[in-house]
């Protein structure tokens, strides 16, 4: 332990060790581990000759990844993206808490530093570019460092270190007992535990070290290399078929000048279509045709090997194939996407920062870090989505209006449920229930209540189906009653010829209504017609 960590440890008031555990968490690792780690030095090998030999070994590893990023845009693109899907909603504090509606409270003082540490983390990166770099390196050589720079114990700046150049020390066991960075031979840093974050992916055999994707893609990746460089010297020298020539007894120098004419005037994208010319009876015969399209087909088919392996589709790398079976649609796509890739990744850094850095750093048990979400679904979707909510009742309209920014409205908190022709209030859905049952029973055998009277309206019916306005007949005009003048008086009412005369049929109260108000509608129709003839002009004498 150097002087710079005894003093640390002054201050702190705790050992430095990587599991050092946060408040609240002692006891997180009394027990001592038997079993030994894959990849671990034995006990004979001593830490420098340890980093020595991984480095030496691991940097042909990370030096192939790192030209296949720079070289391979299949590589490098979805690493990028998945970097940028990650940290694209930015880092944020969160209140932990599983009581649900508690208010969150005011933030403590060390709260309040842990947001200035994301608003600095140091002079030439923010945190979003530290946390994207990260990534970047997580996904390409499978591990990724975080230099720690503290002042009294706790957190005052982040660093991103080269992954190519570092190397974790630990024992057979896998207990870590420091990092080593060696650059160009000559330069050697070695750090604390406790200064350092390593983060890795998962590995087959365990080990201290993880396998990144693009370590798992190397031998498509090396053949999609080896197929475009086939491709780019193919239409560099004008895509010539390969053909035999026979010049006969042509002597050497004669094959030789043939063959550098031949290159001069039939290689080339300029050279295009000229014919292949021969004197002495020389016969020109073509082996194989052009096979562009084949090796097209290669590098299609190694591409997607390798976008395969990262987990990404390619519909997100746009990559746009029409009538592929299985693709799916673009939003299954994105779905599947953040699922199987994107919340992995943010949970194995989440859980490492908020572990050394929120816990251990800033002794910090009810707040943590967590990835800003955004929503990238079409907005008819969203809105069709609020509106089917809305609808059957799980939303309010003032729930409604906060979600899009509108002020609320009296009597928008109650729920509703709108079908296709009726609206009702939840409020209401007993006596709608008990309504809708009455009417599909009644007639039948079936009876809710026994002592219930089936004729009487239920409450629901009382207060949603009024009675209808009462008809009244319009009063005859003075001088009418209610006869035609233009009819003898046999054939009035009462006449002779009355047809009425005689003991009338039994009428019922419905025919009565309906006798009444047609006779009405007659009276006031003719007294309309009687003062519209009297109001038109006279013509004539």
């Amino acid at each position: 332990m150097g002087a710079v960590s005894r003093i640390r440890s002054w201050f702190t008031g705790r050992p430095v060790t990587e599991a050092t555990p946060a408040a609240g968490m002692e006891g997180a690792n009394a027990a001592p581990r038997r079993g030994y780690e894959y990849g671990a030095a034995a006990l004979s090998a001593t830490n420098s000759q340890q980093a020595v030999s991984e480095s030496q070994e691991r940097l042909q590893i990370l030096t192939q990844l790192h030209q296949a990023y720079l070289t391979c845009p299949w590589v490098s693109a979805p690493v990028d993206l998945i970097a940028r899907t990650v940290t694209a909603g930015g880092l944020q504090i969160v209140y932990q808490t599983e009581e649900a509606g508690k208010k969150v409270p005011a933030e403590p003082p060390p709260v309040q530093r842990l947001r200035r540490l994301m608003r600095w983390v140091n002079p030439r990166e923010d945190m979003v570019q530290l946390l994207r770099q990260t990534i970047i390196d997580l996904k390409l050589f499978g591990d990724a460092y975080i230099e720690v720079v503290r002042i009294a114990g706790e957190p005052v700046a982040l660093y991103t270190l080269d992954a190519t150049t570092m190397s974790v020390i630990c024992d057979q066991h896998g207990e870590v007992t420091g990092y080593v960075q060696q650059l160009d031979g000559i330069r050697k840093v070695e750090f604390e535990p406790d200064e350092v974050i390593h983060i890795s992916l998962d590995a087959p055999r365990g080990g201290i070290y993880g396998v990144s994707p693009a370590q798992k893609a190397l031998l498509p990746v090396t053949a999609w290399l080896f197929t475009e460089a086939t491709i780019k010297e193919n239409f560099r020298q004008g895509d010539p078929p390969r053909v035999h020539v026979d010049l006969g007894s042509a002597q050497d120098t004669e094959v030789q000048q043939w063959r550098e004419q031949y290159r001069v005037n039939n290689l080339g994208p300029k050279a295009v279509g000229t014919p292949v010319i021969t004197t002495r009876k020389g016969e020109v015969n073509i082996l194989d045709p052009r096979k562009v399209m084949d090796y097209l087909a290669a590098s299609k088919q190694l591409r997607d090997e390798i976008i395969a392996t990262f987990g990404v589709p390619p519909a997100k790398l746009g990559i746009i194939e029409s009538g592929n079976l299985g693709g799916g649609t673009g939003e299954a796509q994105d779905k599947t996407f953040r699922v199987d890739t994107i919340i992995p990744v943010k949970a194995l850094v989440l859980e490492k920062l908020n572990y050394h850095i929120v816990m251990l750093g800033f002794q910090i048990m009810d707040w943590a870090w967590e990835f800003g979400e955004i929503d990238y679904r079409d907005s008819k979707v969203v809105e069709e989505i609020r509106d089917m909510r809305l609808r059957n009742g799980s939303m309010t309209r003032n729930q409604y209006a906060d979600e899009i920014g509108n002020p609320p409205v009296d009597g928008g908190d109650v729920a509703v449920l709108v079908d296709r022709q009726n609206i009702v209030l939840w409020n209401d859905m007993a006596a709608m229930s008990k309504a809708m049952i009455a009417a599909k029973t009644k007639g039948s055998n079936l009876e809710l209540d026994p002592e219930a009277d089936p004729e009487e309206p239920t409450e629901f019916q009382k207060a949603e189906k009024p009675a209808p306005p009462q008809m009244i007949a319009p009063p005859a005009a003075p001088g009418d009653d209610g006869t035609d003048p233009n009819l003898s008086p046999d054939d009035r009412p009462g006449g002779k010829n009355d047809a009425t005369q005689g003991t009338p049929p039994k009428e019922s109260v419905y025919g009565r209504d309906v006798r009444k108000l047609n006779e009405s509608w007659e009276r006031a129709y003719r007294v309309r017609r009687r003062q519209a003839l009297n109001e038109l002009p006279k013509v004539g004498p």
